[in-house]
């Protein structure tokens, strides 16, 4: 189990607790302690088995089936569902998998509606770096606005970014909003001072910033690269970078090395096509600043990618225990994700989107943890109330993850997954292209495998006549767009 599983559980209002390997309790999240009045301090680092809540479960057993490849068990109570008691609904067991299968411990969830939060939807997240990072100017002094910079600096440093490249091209866009220069740049260094790449750029044509490395190892070369601060106000003809190849007149240059753990790994460039005021202590100080928080940033870069793979296993252990609860869909989870990522790569969408979408197919029936087992797992036909119950699984599912930072983008898919194409789904009855994207590829997905996998009143169909009923449907439940991605990919 890494380090960065016990972060993210406890970011879910889910009753959820983390085991090793041996049983021993590694995490457990606030609705643990508000379920069981049992503070964290008292079960963490306690053997599961020994807690007496948790005796009377078949917790050794499970496990065995989960160390010989099970997906998810859930366990009822010894005294069946018709218990009493914080854990009268059962819990549920998943194992924490790496790439190589290998298992390194066990998420447990407790199947229980969290009540607390019920009827509670958090406000919508500004989501775009425009309105995020935004630094106003009007009305503030300038020591007031770098400050303001430099914080909003800061918490883009602090995101999470599955490459360097454009959080760098953020921060270059909320320095350009404070400094006035005509070019800004971040420029990699090789280890040992060798070489100079661009990393990033504002404020240049493309052959300006493509020139701007080799025009940059000339006179001042050398500063840069043994990470000197360069602060020329006024820079003579003879001395400029080599405007043939940047297509600038540079009269006036700041540059600040950017190290990462004592190490020089890039460098800050502003570039003036006319000579600056002179640079006092406090601009020198505001770029230092700057450059560590720079540096910051590209040191969590390994810790970003190891975060994403921890939400990335969490999710999925939590998406196949909550799976567990009903026995006739069990893969189902895994089959839709395969299938609308599948149909995102298909249909051309970006590498963010595609994760975003492997994400909200994993959860997009997290929903159903709040609905009755025995409406859940019912044989026969449903009555109204019952088919009004299971209807509210989105609006539950979009309630669980509202205050979970890292899967606001998600919410849409949950929410609205079971709405069709002619507005008759469900819950607010969008049309057409009012429905995201995202949820219409995942309610294709979702119909397709149930087509063609056996449920307890039909048996499956073949992939043939499973594709020519959502056809037949196609423009009326379905995008007709991702119904033929899904025919292409399938015949």
């Amino acid at each position: 189990m890494d380090e960065y599983h016990p972060g993210i559980v406890d970011r879910f209002p889910l009753c959820m607790a983390l085991l090793d390997r041996d049983l021993v309790i590694r995490a457990w999240n606030g609705c643990m302690e508000e379920l069981l009045n049992r503070p964290t301090a008292s079960a963490v680092g306690q053997p599961l088995v020994n807690l007496p809540e948790f005796r009377g479960f078949p917790i050794r057993t499970t496990i065995r089936r989960l160390l010989e490849g099970e997906e998810a068990v859930h366990l009822t109570p010894p005294g069946g569902r018709n218990g009493r008691g914080p854990l009268a609904a059962g819990l549920s067991l998943a194992p924490l998998r790496g790439p190589d299968r290998a298992v390194s411990g066990f998420l447990m969830t407790v199947i229980r509606p969290p009540a607390s939060r019920q009827g509670h939807l958090s406000a919508p997240r500004a989501r775009s770096e425009g309105t995020r990072w935004r630094v106003a100017r009007a009305g503030r002094s300038r020591e007031a606005g770098r400050l303001a910079l430099l914080g909003a600096v800061s918490e883009l440093s602090r995101e999470t970014w599955e490459e360097p490249g454009p959080m760098l091209q953020a921060i270059l866009g909320l320095l350009a909003t404070e400094v006035p220069a005509e070019g800004l740049a971040i420029l990699g260094v090789g280890p040992g001072g060798a070489g100079l790449t661009l990393l990033a750029s504002r404020g240049l044509s493309a052959g300006a910033a493509s020139g701007l490395p080799a025009a940059a190892a000339g006179p001042l070369g050398p500063l840069l690269r043994q990470g000197m601060p360069v602060f020329l106000e006024s820079i003579e003809p003879a001395e400029r970078w080599s405007p043939e190849e940047t297509g600038l007149a540079i009269r006036s240059l700041v540059a600040v090395p950017v190290r990462s753990r004592e190490r020089l790994v890039a460098t800050l460039c502003c570039l003036g096509c006319r000579p600056s005021p002179p640079f006092g202590d406090a601009e020198r100080a505001f770029f230092a600043a700057l450059a560590s928080l720079v540096a910051q940033g590209l040191e969590r870069q390994p810790l970003a990618a190891s975060l994403t793979k921890g939400v990335l296993d969490t999710v999925q252990a939590l998406a196949v225990a909550i799976e567990a609860k009903d026995p006739y869909t069990k893969g189902h989870v895994q089959r839709v994700t395969q299938y609308a990522v599948a149909l995102g790569e298909e249909l051309g969408l970006p590498p963010g989107e595609i994760r975003t979408l492997q994400f909200g197919a994993m959860l997009h029936d997290i929903g159903k943890i709040g609905i009755r087992s025995e409406v859940l797992n019912k044989p026969g036909a449903l009555n109204e109330g019952e088919r009004a119950h299971i209807r509210s699984h989105p609006i539950v599912g979009e309630q669980i993850i509202a205050e979970v930072d890292f899967l606001q983008d998600v919410r849409p898919c949950i929410r609205h997954h079971q709405e069709r194409y002619d507005g008759s789904g469900y819950p607010d009855g969008l049309r057409g292209q009012a429905i995201p994207l995202l949820a219409r590829i995942i309610a294709v997905a979702d119909v397709f495998d149930a087509l063609t996998t056996d449920r307890p009143y039909r048996g499956a169909l073949p992939v043939e006549r499973a594709l020519a009923l959502l056809e037949e449907e196609a423009g009326r439940a379905f995008d007709s767009k991702v119904v033929e991605a899904l025919c292409r990919m399938l015949r």
